[in-house]
């Protein structure tokens, strides 16, 4: 079944597909770059099948989201979910050649970096994906009237000039993934329910996990 504005009422003009097009091309850019994920698998292949995943949902909305099925919806989500969990794959390569000392000096450096900005990358589209039913349930009233706020923006507290049509965008979760990474707490965005708050307390721990033990490894390394 496929939902537009034609149906239901619009709360917000629908959101641009570029930024999150542009986040999804350059975390698989990094996978063509990393070691290959699992023996006789190439490191082309993930990236070569989330692109060919990808592909209908930009054919279904190639410049803003104003339109959803349910099968854009689940392969929206199916992405969202794929790139984090091939990213926690590549986090316990990673530990178990620090741990094990078969890391190859400066490069687990860098394949733990790229890991990072990829984990920070995956996490923000899932946290996109899931907020208040996704990016086309949060700008059109009447379609999901019953999904979880899963979290609160400054932007949404009811302040004097605040827009009350505001929606976050791809970028705004971009912005507290990074937050999450780095500072491995919540900043000016509250997880609301369980699943937001399991979501950013376990990439929290994968930052600090990466940073620690990743740190550790490059003093190692200069001494």
């Amino acid at each position: 079944m496929s939902r537009t504005p034609s149906t239901v009422q619009a709360a917000a003009k629908p959101e641009h597909r570029w930024p999150v097009a542009l986040a999804i091309s350059l975390a698989l850019a990094v996978y063509l770059f990393l070691p290959d994920l699992f023996p006789g698998l190439p490191s082309w292949v993930i990236p070569a099948v989330a692109l060919a995943a990808y592909i209908p949902l930009v054919v279904l909305n190639p410049r803003r989201l104003g339109r959803e099925t349910s099968w854009s919806r689940g392969l929206g989500v199916g992405i969202a979910i794929g790139l984090v969990l091939v990213n926690q794959v590549y986090i316990v390569q990673i530990l178990d050649q620090l741990l094990n000392g078969r890391g190859v000096g400066v490069t687990v450096v860098y394949v733990a970096a790229g890991v990072w900005a990829t984990n920070v990358i995956a996490f923000a589209i899932v946290f996109w994906e899931i907020d208040r039913g996704g990016p086309y349930a949060r700008r059109f009233e009447g379609v999901r009237d019953d999904a979880p706020m899963d979290f609160r923006f400054p932007q949404e507290d009811g302040s004097p000039g605040l827009d009350p049509r505001w929606r976050p965008e791809f970028f705004d979760y971009l912005s507290f993934s990074l937050s999450s990474m780095m500072a491995f707490s919540p900043t000016d965005v509250m997880p609301l329910t369980r699943r937001a708050k399991a979501l950013m307390g376990y990439e929290s721990l994968t930052g600090f996990v990466l940073l620690a033990l990743v740190i550790a490894r490059a003093v190692n390394i200069i001494e």
